[in-house]
Formats: structure tokens, sequence, C-alpha cells
């Protein structure tokens, strides 16, 4: 129970405040814990966000699974990922966005990267599925347009449009209109 506790204070802080806000003492503080109760789940500030990071992964890998799984066609698949994707995004939970620039031990750094491959892998699947060649290099592209998009959210975009927006700019770019 404390360890989920402390993850989840750790993930509102690293998403309200950005990663310099995620410290030992106000990770507790949030939680109503003692600051000792925080080094015996996570020894580093490091690993309190990489922990959080990695939880942010979990629950947006879960959530572009699952989109993905209720569209029927190759095209609804790409159009899954986008959206489950773009709505993680503006909730917050945009992985990446989450540890750039933050300094974490290199076991972190390694399973995130592992993490990341794991959710770009349905996208991959879904370019492949819809004939698109070099689907790395596009899915790369695909996760700039839809991290922008997060930011044109949260800078007072509605979140409607920015979805028409981006669901319209990557299949016009593949040409699967």
């Amino acid at each position: 129970m404390r360890r989920s506790a402390i993850l989840q204070a750790a993930m509102t802080l690293l998403t309200n405040d950005g990663a310099a806000a995620v410290t030992p003492a106000s990770v507790a503080g949030v939680a109503g814990l003692a600051r000792s109760s925080v080094y015996q789940y996570y020894p580093s500030t490091g690993a309190l966000i990489g922990a959080s990071v990695e939880e942010t992964f979990h629950r947006s890998l879960a959530a572009v699974e699952a989109a993905m799984r209720r569209a029927r066609t190759p095209r609804g698949r790409l159009t899954s990922y986008v959206d489950a994707s773009l709505e993680a995004a503006m909730a917050g939970h945009e992985p990446t966005m989450a540890y750039a620039g933050v300094e974490l031990p290199p076991e972190c750094q390694v399973r995130l990267a592992e993490l990341h491959a794991a959710l770009t892998r349905p996208l991959l699947d879904a370019l492949h599925e819809n004939g698109v060649r070099d689907a790395s290099g596009v899915a790369e592209l695909i996760r700039g347009v839809i991290v922008a998009g997060a930011r044109q959210v949260r800078e007072g975009e509605s979140a409607a449009v920015v979805r028409g927006r981006v669901r319209r700019f990557v299949l016009a770019s593949l040409g699967l209109r």
C-alpha cells in the first residue's frame, strides 16, 4: 500500500510539476508519509522518477493496446494508436517527456529503452499492416506529431480540434485519407 501511495504521489508530481518536483521529500509530503518511508522503496530520486515513468509507460501501453484491439481494420488500428497515444499525452502521461533531461540510474535507462520499444511496437505493427515502408522512421515522426499535438492542447487549443488535426495529418502523410 505504501509503495502504491508513493508511486501515485510521484506520478502526480511528475505529471503536474515535472521531474524536478519529484524528490523524496515532496513525494513523502504528497503521500502523507515520512521521507524515510520513500527511501525504503526507492533508494534515490532517479529510481523514484524511473519507477514513475515506468508506470506511466505501462498505463499508456495498456490504453494503446485496448484501443487497438477494438479496431477492425489496419487503418483503424493506426488511428486507434494515434488517438490513444494523444489522449495519454494530453493527460500528462507522455513517458518520454516525463524523463527528458533527468539523470536516471543506468538500470532505469535500460528499462525505459525496453518500455519505449514496447510502446512503439504496436505503432510499427499498424504501419506495416498499412503497407508503410520505413516504418521505424515514420513511427518516430508520428510520435513527434503526437507530442506536438499534446503541447498544443496544454497551450489552450481544443482537444477535439487537435485530435482531428493530428489524425488528419498522420493519415494524409501516409496517403491513407
